[in-house]
């Protein structure tokens, strides 16, 4: 798309977005030297998605030896006439520029000298050390394919068909390599017709605080939706760069200098305000005063701008609309006739539903994202905005999303299921020019009904309609896992972790990611990270501790869960590590004697997963009368609820676990292979795996020593969360410790 062919032979690269310049060293001691500047930073993935080097993919800093892998690419497409990396989806497209190969160009059905793969193929290098280190390397490799010129001339195909041939004569294709190669070194000058601006283009990044509330604490929701709004609309202004809303909300309440929360996001401008409403005989008034400040000075913040705004409840969008614009011009931003309109948009007309779109939004941000009752509670408001707008489509997003959190954090039901889909239909059928339905229907397929490559597909068009939005790429990031491709998901973590800091759930799950590909020093660092932001998140002590003992060392999980009880909720955590991936053996008797004193409100009322944590903890102190009358329980709550929801694999897989604790054999298996069945591993790598490890556990239970490790050995070679370390450590397989196929599998 952007390298063109004149009439007259000459090459023409039109896009020089990415280019970068070389600067006179500033140093007087530093002759000759000089310095490399460029609008994109490392870590931010920019290009043509089909060109771009695994460098360039992963967000890593680039130089020549990137436009000579794009030159390959290039080269490649016109030996052969298809791209060299074309997938389905830009994700697809990425995975294969890591992964993959492209077949030999001499396999395109053309007549082509052998010398000119290896010419291709060394640009193509993985690693940029191997590439041909410069233009001049690639021009004499060329030169010496000495049949280039008569093969490639515009002669028929093999097969006979000159309209799949292309006329590629050596000078074009080395003035190509050239023109390119000296851009990237920095020798491209290109003459402007009209004098540079008077300052740089640069991205700008901004972070908008949380919006300090002025009014009654239960106005707090309506301060925090002003600031969100606000953030909203500076996210479709160019040339900004907005940190989420889940890095910022982090600092509400702080105690922290705006030096220190700048430093912490990487950025030099924050935007922070007040928001007061009051009841007037005129009805109700909102007064916002915001301030944007500039961090750099070495003194004391600066201020850019300040402004006061009293306006009537009915005029809030135009409000947030008014300091969004006052901000971008502050930051020396200018804001065209398409991006005004997306300011001037109102997401509803109807400020009641706008009312309960925010407490909704409220509610779900004072619990865990995926903490049923927060659910719950989201749930009820977003049902009511939507009531009262129905054009409302951004809350249609919120509802369908939480629907099938909920489905996929609580007692999934068909109804709930039936709910978050056509929620999200009605999103992408009110607005489908806005991520909000994309993004809903990509979690419904990726949560509810299981299917990765449309959820991916998804993903991506909520991606394309709002790049910087960080949580579209780490929604991608968990679809990547899931699918298999390890190395593209974890770059993309990265990446969302450097564009989003503060947010703790990224690293979390990078750290599970690193954990399943037993990666455990890397494992160990993103969860750190994790807790030092949050260090009451019951999720991220959880899979600290599992880090250790997939490491087999029990003695350190379980100082990880003492610590986690100093500052999380304790029957919380208790009840986590008993459900969480079989890590209630984790538990000392004395935690183990409250979780069996815990009622079935701890577990959201679930009274199937209640009932078989303590079912395990009773096996696990010999109560076999207790254990045999919680799985009873518990037996009977998952048949109830497979009712209404018959293909959740999970309630199959917990219902097998607690008839094989009854010892009824013959139930139990079946209930674990049909668990399997409806979710396999080919089809979901990152959770079915589970689904193997509580068959291989309801084997166990049930004397079927072989059919478990049939099942055991391949969740050792496959990205997991169980190891040697594990398996050395864990109760459940005492009965297998005899067995030599076991006693092979401890082997490192």
């Amino acid at each position: 798309e952007n390298v063109f062919v004149t009439t007259d032979d000459h090459v023409k690269i039109l896009d020089f977005g990415l280019a970068k310049r070389i600067e006179p060293a500033v140093n007087a001691g530093e002759t000759g030297a000089s310095t490399m500047s460029a609008l994109t930073q490392a870590g931010t993935v920019m290009g043509t998605i089909g060109y771009m080097s695994p460098e360039q993919v992963r967000g890593l800093p680039v130089d020549r030896r990137s436009d000579i892998f794009a030159f390959g690419a290039l080269l490649y497409e016109l030996l052969t006439a298809r791209r060299a990396f074309n997938g389905a989806t830009a994700s697809d497209t990425m995975a294969a520029i890591l992964l993959q190969e492209p077949a030999p160009v001499s396999e395109a059905g053309r007549t082509l000298p052998t010398a000119l793969d290896g010419v291709v193929r060394r640009c193509l290098e993985k690693d940029a050390e191997k590439r041909f280190q410069s233009a001049g390397d690639v021009v004499s490799a060329l030169s010496e394919a000495s049949h280039l010129s008569t093969s490639a001339a515009g002669e028929p195909s093999a097969a006979g068909s000159s309209s799949s041939a292309f006329s590629v004569s050596p000078k074009l294709a080395i003035a190509v390599v050239a023109l390119i190669g000296l851009t990237a070194a920095g020798f491209f000058v290109a003459r402007r017709v009209h004098p540079p601006p008077a300052e740089p283009t640069a991205i700008k990044r901004i972070a908008v605080l949380p919006f300090e509330n002025l009014s009654g604490p239960d106005d707090e929701y309506f301060a925090d939706g002003v600031a969100d709004e606000v953030r909203g609309k500076l996210t479709s202004i160019g040339g900004l760069e907005v940190i989420a809303r889940v890095s910022s909300i982090a600092y509400k309440k702080t105690s922290k200098t705006p030096k220190q929360i700048a430093a912490e996001l990487h950025t030099p401008y924050l935007l922070t305000g007040t928001v007061r409403s009051e009841n007037t005989a005129a009805g109700r008034r909102v007064h916002v005063t915001p301030e944007l400040v500039d961090v750099r000075e070495p003194d004391a913040p600066t201020d850019l701008w300040q402004q006061a705004f009293d306006a009537p409840l009915t005029d809030v969008f135009q409000v947030q609309s008014d300091i969004a614009t006052k901000v971008a011009q502050a930051l020396g931003r200018a804001i065209g006739a398409t991006e005004q309109t997306r300011l001037s948009e109102r997401p509803t007309q109807n400020l009641a539903a706008y009312d309960a779109f925010l407490k909704g939004r409220a509610a779900q941000s004072e619990g865990r994202t995926t903490d049923p009752g927060s659910l719950r509670r989201s749930l009820g408001f977003y049902e009511q905005a939507v009531a009262l707008d129905p054009g409302f489509a951004q809350a249609w997003g919120e509802l369908s999303r939480a629907a099938t959190s909920l489905y996929a954090n609580g007692v999934p039901t068909s109804a709930l299921a039936t709910e978050a889909r056509q929620a999200g239909e009605k999103a992408l059928a009110l607005a489908s020019d806005r991520p909000y339905g994309y993004w809903a229907l990509g979690a419904y397929e990726q949560l509810v009904d299981n299917n990765l490559p449309r959820a991916a597909e998804l993903y991506e068009k909520a991606r394309a309609l709002s790049p910087s939005e960080s949580r579209f790429l780490f929604a991608t990031a968990q679809v990547e896992a899931g699918l298999g491709r390890w190395d593209v998901a974890v770059e993309q973590l990265k990446q969302a972790e450097r564009a989003t800091p503060g947010a703790v759930g990224i690293p979390r799950f990078l750290g599970t990611t690193l954990l399943r590909l037993r990666r455990y020093p890397e494992a160990h660092e993103a969860l750190d990270r994790a807790l030092a932001l949050a260090p009451a998140n019951v999720d991220a002590i959880e899979y600290k501790a599992m880090v250790f003992v997939a490491e087999g060392d029990l003695a350190a999980a379980r100082r990880v869960l003492a610590e986690g009880l100093k500052t999380a909720e304790p029957a919380e955590l208790l009840a986590g590590f008993a459900n969480y991936y079989s890590l209630g053996f984790v538990l000392d008797e004395t935690q183990r004697d409250v979780l069996l004193r815990l009622p079935p409100s701890v577990f959201d009322d679930d009274r199937g997963r209640w009932a078989v944590c303590l079912a395990d903890a009773s096996a696990l102190r010999g109560d076999i009368a207790g254990m045999r009358r919680y799985a009873s329980t518990a037996a009977e709550a998952f048949k109830e609820q497979l009712v209404s929801a018959p293909k959740d694999a999970d309630r199959h897989a917990e219902l097998g676990h607690a008839l094989a604790l009854l010892g009824r054999k013959q139930e139990a298996m079946r209930e674990g292979e049909l668990a399997v069945a409806l979710d396999p591993v080919s089809s979901d790598k990152l959770y079915a795996p589970f689904t193997q490890h509580q068959l291989v556990e309801v084997y166990i239970l049930v004397g079927e020593q072989e059919k478990a490790l049939d099942a055991l050995e391949p969740l050792l070679k496959m990205p997991y969360l169980l190891s040697p370390g594990w398996l050395k450590i864990d109760p459940a397989f005492d009965p297998l410790r005899r067995n030599p196929r076991f006693q092979k599998l401890l082997e490192p």
